[in-house]
């Protein structure tokens, strides 16, 4: 039990577990609704866990001497999963992910062969470039709802699906930038350039906020593309939280630039990003 513990950290599960319903909700904007969604969308979900698993069990591998410094218990620091049986199981993951994809096909094929090749490069190299790399986070953290859509309705992609993948891309480049900040020490050492090491904590601090007050203000262009009352309601309120939970932080970081603030403000956006999927979920 002790070891499945460890490889279930080792693959995020509870992002891939959010990626999940990102997927369901854009295979939901595609159909029309929950109850027109076709039966690929389990396909679909698999595959977006096997390339989560895939990019996270790998990006510990590349990343083991930072988390030396700055994530101290993850399963590879510790010994609890060796790198070998890390390397195993994200090769195994994201082929599989890549293979299995080719059956939804070619623009579902397109979204995972390029969060796989963005991913990767991320873990390889651009996690050490900074800005760029936290562009290829939120790009790869916003792709499901596109990925879901994709795969019922091809190339057309609805503009609803657009207007989440872009509430999330913005979110998700904001709580990469506030990452940076708690990091900082670790990524000084490690020679990761991020906004924090080059431009200075307070520079950091200001991109975060700004992108975590855009969110929020994004979050209303969803408002005239739900077409029925009920679901309008339910999006408003669910999503009213989430523009909290972004807006706070983005004013917190802003106050008070620390790396205590940058860690309670990741925290704060996680559970943001799940209420937001969420919200997102009540409007398909």
């Amino acid at each position: 039990m002790g070891k499945l513990t460890a490889y279930l950290r080792l693959a995020r599960i509870d992002h891939g577990a959010i990626a999940a319903i990102a997927t369901a909700v854009g295979c939901a904007v595609g159909a029309g609704g929950w109850l027109s969604i076709p039966s690929a969308a389990v396909i679909a979900i698999l595959v977006t866990v096997l390339v989560e698993v895939g990019l996270f069990a790998l990006n510990d591998v590349f990343n083991l001497e930072e988390d030396r410094v700055n994530a101290p218990d993850r399963p590879l620091v510790k010994g609890e999963v060796s790198v070998d049986e890390a390397v195993r199981l994200g090769v195994a993951s994201l082929a599989s992910g890549v293979i299995i994809s080719a059956i939804l096909g070619p623009a579902p094929l397109l979204v995972v062969a390029l969060a796989t090749a963005s991913g990767m490069a991320y873990n390889a190299r651009l996690k050490r470039t900074g800005l760029p790399g936290n562009v290829v986070v939120a790009l790869d953290t916003s792709l499901p709802f596109l990925f879901g859509a994709t795969v019922v309705r091809g190339f057309d992609v609805p503009p609803l699906a657009a207007v989440f993948v872009l509430i999330a891309f913005t979110a998700t480049l904001g709580r990469e930038v506030l990452k940076g900040i708690r990091d900082l020490e670790g990524d000084l050492r490690a020679g990761v350039r991020t906004l924090a090491a080059t431009r200075g904590v307070r520079a950091a601090s200001l991109v975060a906020a700004v992108l975590l007050l855009t969110a929020p203000l994004l979050s209303l262009a969803a408002l005239p593309l739900i077409y029925d009352d009920l679901k309008c309601a339910l999006y408003t309120g669910l999503v009213a939280a989430t523009d909290f939970l972004f807006a706070y932080s983005g004013a917190s970081i802003l106050l008070e630039p620390s790396r205590e603030v940058a860690e309670s403000g990741r925290r704060l956006t996680l559970l943001g990003m799940l209420l937001g999927t969420l919200a997102f979920a009540s409007a398909a």
